[in-house]
């Protein structure tokens, strides 16, 4: 199970190395949402229980998988996984980077996978985006344990395979003891796990508004990691939706916003990435480089106006909006007394430090770090209350049905579900995480959060779970199983 969860996190965490160091940045209910357009669709949305279309649905036991590249070399997989099938050297070459020992990849086909996941079918798709993908294969070997599979591909060029992992997965990410908690108990074994914890379990009403069904210092501001990309798709969504731009424009990589831990940073410069994917990529992969090409496209001032339309309440440590390469220059680039200066800076300062100090240093790829401040990863950072994270799902599940920005918020955030034993449960599942954590100590902050929505339901389930530690030392396993038990139970809730 712990090999498992340490494959899975990658997922949902994303990673930057400092030195010897590892920073992963993985990530009032607005009752009305800016954009004018399709008001009345927005209200009925808001007021009536909503017949959800299934971002990825099943159907005759097969996923309807997105039309990217990777689903095509996902569903090769899969057919090559078929007992009558032989796997050669030429697929191999066709389908893999030259990075891989491909003829060690034709003995994994033939004599691991294809024998203990005959005819494989996937039945969980975890995540998925243009260039990553996470899902559960069963096969007709009933002394096999499923298999958890990782799955990554170039975006331009030959579009081949750059990540291909197989490990046995047991069926839950729950420990044993965790497996016959109450809401209850999971809420305060939750509380046991770090030395900073905060818990928001309830449901978007009706006007919109968050109500706690049970919470744990819900109202207290937490270091976030990358959820706070919520704020930049929430503000993509607002963008799309005013026509400034359209899903399908192109983003060209361009070296100005490489950030630090980006996914895509081994694309060529220029390559042209649409709105769309990029989105998707920012929310489902978290990757680090579309966040800052997307912070670029929309502006900080329309993502703070966001932050206030959605009601944030905690926002001392989110102005002035930083994109990832400034917040991680704040870490690595001065020393501890100046990076302090700013983050306990007025807002006026801070403004100030940004435009003079922290912007000329440019993209934080490639760049090397001179500094890095373990004691800023949970108290200089993005933070916010657990119930601000309800309030900011709230605002963007109340932008109007019929829109564009709703189109490309829902696959932004739908696309990955985190865990496994989720997306079976629920037709819509929204999901962003997040961390920060050092290689010397570890994890210092560990987030999760879910809107879970059932088909003819209006009023969404919110999970949200936020763990900081300034001494590092967050067991993500630990973390996931408890989080696991309570969306469990959610899912049984009327």
């Amino acid at each position: 199970m712990k090999q498992f969860l340490n494959i899975n996190r990658l997922s949902i965490l994303c990673q930057l190395s400092v030195s010897a160091a590892l920073l992963l940045l993985a990530g009032t209910c607005m009752a009305n949402a800016r954009s004018s357009a399709g008001l009345d669709d927005q209200i009925f949305a808001d007021r009536f229980a909503e017949d959800i279309d299934v971002l990825l649905p099943f159907i005759n036991d097969e996923y309807q998988l997105p039309p990217y590249t990777l689903s095509a070399q996902l569903d090769w997989i899969i057919d090559e996984l078929d007992a009558s099938e032989t796997t050669t050297l030429a697929e191999i070459q066709a389908r893999f980077v030259p990075g891989f020992d491909q003829p060690g990849l034709v003995s994994f086909f033939n004599d691991n996978l294809r024998v203990n996941f005959p005819n494989a079918r996937v039945i969980d798709l975890i995540g998925i985006s243009p260039v990553r993908a996470t899902f559960v294969i069963e096969g007709d070997n009933p002394n096999s344990d499923l298999g958890f599979v990782q799955l990554g591909v170039q975006y331009s060029g030959q579009e081949l395979v750059t990540l291909f992992s197989v490990q046995p997965f047991f069926g839950s990410v729950q420990f044993p003891g965790d497996q016959n908690l109450t809401l209850t108990e999971a809420a305060d074994r939750f509380q046991t796990l770090a030395a900073s914890n905060s818990l928001f379990v309830g449901r978007i009403n009706s006007d919109g508004q968050c109500e706690s069904v049970i919470s744990r210092s819900p109202d207290t501001a937490r270091a976030l990691g990358s959820i706070f990309k919520m704020w930049v798709i929430g503000t993509v969504g607002e963008h799309l939706n005013l026509g400034l731009s359209l899903p399908e424009d192109t983003i060209n990589l361009v070296a100005s916003e490489l950030a630090a831990g980006g996914i895509i940073n081994n694309e060529p410069l220029g390559t042209p990435f649409t709105v769309r994917d990029m989105a998707v990529m920012m929310m489902a992969d978290s990757d680090n480089t579309s966040t800052d090409h997307l912070h670029e496209l929309v502006g900080r001032s329309a993502i703070e106006q966001v932050v206030a339309d959605y009601g944030i309440v905690e926002t001392e440590q989110l102005l002035p909006f930083l994109n990832i390469s400034e917040q991680f220059h704040v870490f690595s680039r001065f020393d501890l007394p100046t990076a302090l200066s700013y983050v306990n800076g007025d807002l006026p300062f801070r403004e100030q430090f940004l435009t003079n100090q922290i912007v000329p240093l440019g993209p934080s790829f490639p760049q090397s770090f001179p500094f890095f401040h373990e004691s800023l990863l949970s108290t200089g950072t993005w933070s916010a209350s657990a119930t601000d994270i309800c309030r900011t799902l709230a605002g963007m599940h109340a932008l109007p049905r019929n829109s564009v920005g709703f189109e490309v918020v829902n696959q932004a955030m739908g696309y990955q579900a985190a865990q496994p034993n989720v997306r079976s449960e629920w037709q819509r599942v929204w999901y962003k995480g997040g961390g920060l954590s050092s290689g010397s100590t570890g994890q210092h902050v560990l987030t999760n959060a879910w809107l879970l929505q059932k088909d003819g339901e209006s009023e969404p389930w919110v999970v949200v779970g936020l763990t900081n530690d300034s001494s590092g030392g967050i067991d993500i396993f630990e973390v996931n199983s408890v989080l696991s038990r309570i969306l469990e139970l959610v899912a049984d809730l009327p």
